[in-house]
């Protein structure tokens, strides 16, 4: 596999935990479970059957459903996207020249729901 392909990964990697962490409460317990296991405990699909009494590849396919799943989610309701626009523009207001006012800056936070770049 190439470093390009690494890379690939990575980034797919990376957008399913973010879509994890936002969206984890609309799966089912299984479908968390075994999104976790696999995310941040890196468990094979074997080891992941194993862990959920399942085949392999159910195991798998399961993931797979659930990624798909969060993905679609991600299109209807975008709260990432929302999230990653938020956290651009703030990173623009702190890094305008001449500095903006303290109090403009924080009306600006303040419309790009710091709760949502925060919390979600």
């Amino acid at each position: 596999m190439s470093f390009f392909d690494d890379n690939i990964l990575l980034e797919q990697r990376v957008l399913f935990g973010e879509l994890l962490d936002i969206y984890a409460s609309l799966l089912t317990e299984k479908q968390r479970l075994a999104c976790e296991l696999m995310l941040r405990e890196d468990l094979s699909s074997a080891e992941l059957g194993s862990e959920l009494g399942m085949t392999r590849q159910g195991a798998n396919d399961l993931v797979h459903r659930s990624r798909d799943l969060l993905r679609e989610i991600e299109r209807e309701l975008g709260l990432l996207g929302l999230r990653k626009r938020c956290m651009e523009l703030r990173e623009l207001s702190r890094g305008c020249e001449p500095p903006l006012p303290d109090s403009v800056r924080a009306g600006i936070e303040g419309l790009l729901l710091d709760e949502v770049v925060n919390d979600v």
